[in-house]
């Protein structure tokens, strides 16, 4: 994943998720530094509901065709 702003970019590497009292915590590490991401449950909805924007929905149904296409346009040969 990477992050994009004006201090500059960042690549972002995602380790692990967990459930903590009322909270998703999502482990990871950027840069140099580790860093936990706290998720509340009107954080989790948010998220869900930009998944569920139709857009979205209709790049995560072709994705597979195009992780498919993509290895057969390189050469590769898929079973």
């Amino acid at each position: 994943m990477k992050v994009v702003s004006p201090a500059g970019d960042f690549e972002i590497l995602i380790k692990e998720a967990e459930v903590k009292g009322n909270s998703v915590i999502i482990k990871g590490q950027m840069g140099v530094w580790d860093s936990k991401i706290y998720l509340s449950p009107s954080d989790l909805w948010l998220f869900v509901s930009i998944f569920l924007r139709p857009s979205v929905l209709l790049y995560l149904l072709q994705l597979p065709f195009r992780i498919l296409f993509r290895h057969n346009r390189h050469g590769n040969k898929t079973t």
